[in-house]
């Protein structure tokens, strides 16, 4: 099972004209539907960011579609890039953030499936 530890990476965080890009590691030892991801939550020097989208190979989604795509595979070698327009406009950053993943395959009854919750926080350069 992946840690919380492996959401983030050194290279996790890109400048952009309109903002912050972060990518994201799949917090699980095996690739998922898009729809698993029920919550994803981010902290940009520990304020709540905002205007969160996501995107993953080359389409974008709010955070609340992401639950509609059953189609889409968050493959392990993939990143979901979390993007804001909040930028502090400095060049180290202190990132948190939150990934909630339904397991499909671990159903405790009919419409409810166990959770993996995983956090993870690092001050990281600005690329």
């Amino acid at each position: 099972m992946a840690t919380d530890d492996t959401v983030l990476t050194d290279d996790s965080l890109t400048r952009r004209p309109d903002g912050l890009a972060i990518a994201l590691k799949i917090p699980w030892y095996r690739s998922l539907w898009l729809s698993s991801v029920s919550g994803v939550t981010v902290a940009i020097d520990g304020k709540p960011a905002t205007g969160l989208t996501a995107e993953l190979n080359g389409r974008t989604y709010t955070i609340d579609e992401l639950g509609e795509q059953s189609e889409t595979l968050w493959f392990l070698q993939d990143r979901l890039v979390i993007r804001t327009p909040d930028d502090p406009g400095t060049d180290t950053v202190d990132v948190e953030v939150s990934v909630a993943l339904r397991l499909p395959y671990m159903q405790i009854k009919p419409g409810l499936y166990v959770t993996n919750h995983a956090t993870n926080r690092r001050v990281l350069e600005a690329r």
